[in-house]
């Protein structure tokens, strides 16, 4: 079955056409209980790791287990992605007990997110907010409370060396009063609300917030060697403790305060440091460890991803003034506005269930504008139909898809 299964792959690879934009290598591991049949369990361990790997790259996968008494008895995988798997190789096989676990380097191929739109020819403004821990003693190990801020300020910078992106760190913010269960629709007054708030006095288009959900170790300090562990540290490195980074990150469209996207994110590397060690999140010491490595590589991946979801939004910007037929709007030539460009616009309409705002929906008007002059944070339109200007509200957005 196995077999079956590597030829499966080598025959993604001759599919992969030649739109791919980018690939990924990333490992993923799975584990299996072996029963009567070994084979068997080596088949399932492998898909379960090529189905990690697959949610390190960021690849859609439909994932169902039945499990009986504890043991699965019915595991069916489906991946659901523009993703091809390039080249896999098993990098390890062990057996503990009776279970057997597989871990594979993979190498993911994706293809374009979306179609060339007219909204890729504008810069998109995104706002990073700081990202809730789940786990505050989690940190407590090596003294990284900072994450909460300095981790999606790294997000930020990398996000901004992408084209196509004006990104605004705003990392004092934060977004979620009850952290483990956020986003929840049982807050509505809050993430709603308030991202529309928080949308407009930022002034961006859309907003990123997140929840850092892991970042525990498996293993302990041996306690024997504790009171005399800063003085052994002289002549011997610690016993590395693996550390895991988890994160969830959502993605909202800032005027709705809708939620367009979530992805979950996870590494994990070795924590070289002592136990007494306050290498604090973000210091060269950190960056130098191996789980600093794992870390960044989770930044890497959202950054990137990010940017490439970004590019698949529409352009939107709020008009602010209406005179006869000429509108001002909260765009400009730093957006990638020009005069000539047209665009169509909407009407935001905000949904109650007394006394809070559940939701908020986009609506077409029937016209369109022309962009007349730019700046570089605003712009002036021109309205191109016979529409009364008197339907034409402040708040109303212009759009490009």
């Amino acid at each position: 079955m196995l077999k079956l299964i590597l030829r499966w792959v080598s025959l993604s690879m001759l599919m992969v056409c030649t739109s791919v934009a980018w690939s990924k290598t990333v490992t993923g591991e799975g584990h299996a209980q072996i029963g009567s049949d070994v084979e068997n369990a080596r088949d399932l361990a492998y898909r379960r790791a090529l189905r990690d790997a697959s949610l390190q790259a960021n690849v859609r996968v439909t994932s169902t287990e039945i499990a009986n008494n504890g043991y699965i008895s019915h595991d069916n995988i489906r991946m659901e992605s523009a993703a091809e798997f390039g080249q896999v190789e098993i990098l390890t096989e062990s057996i503990d007990g009776n279970v057997l676990t597989l871990k594979v380097r993979a190498e993911v191929a994706q293809a374009p997110m979306c179609t060339p739109s007219k909204s890729q020819n504008y810069n998109k403004r995104v706002a990073v907010l700081g990202f809730s821990r789940e786990k505050i003693d989690h940190a407590t190990l090596g003294g990284l409370d900072a994450i909460e801020r300095e981790l999606p300020q790294r997000v930020a910078l990398t996000m901004s060396s992408y084209g196509g992106l004006r990104v605004q760190p705003a990392t004092h913010i934060g977004l979620y009063p009850d952290v483990t269960n956020a986003p929840s629709r049982s807050m509505p007054d809050y993430t709603v609300a308030e991202l529309s708030r928080i949308g407009r006095d930022l002034g961006v288009q859309y907003v990123i917030s997140g929840v850092i959900r892991d970042m525990s170790n498996r293993g302990d300090y041996k306690r024997e060697e504790l009171l005399i562990q800063p003085l052994l540290n002289w002549f011997v490195e610690p016993e590395p403790l693996t550390r895991r980074m988890s994160v969830d990150v959502y993605v909202y469209e800032a005027y709705s305060g809708a939620l367009v996207h979530r992805t979950s994110y996870s590494d994990e590397g070795d924590w070289t440091e002592s136990e007494f060690s306050k290498a604090g999140f973000g210091s060269q010491n950190f960056w130098k460890t191996d789980y600093g490595f794992a870390v960044e590589r989770v930044i890497a991946n959202i950054s990137e991803d990010m940017s490439m979801l970004m590019n698949c939004q529409p352009f939107m910007a709020e008009i602010l003034q209406a005179e006869g037929q000429q509108l001002r709007i909260n765009a400009g030539a730093l957006d990638g506005l020009r005069p000539g460009d047209t665009l169509t616009v909407y009407r935001t309409k905000e949904h109650y269930e007394h006394p809070v705002r559940i939701d908020a929906s986009m609506n077409r008007v029937q016209t369109t504008v022309k962009i007349s002059q730019v700046q570089p944070h605003f712009a002036f339109a021109e309205i191109t139909s016979s529409i009364p200007v008197m339907q034409i509200q402040m708040r109303d957005m212009v759009v490009a898809w």
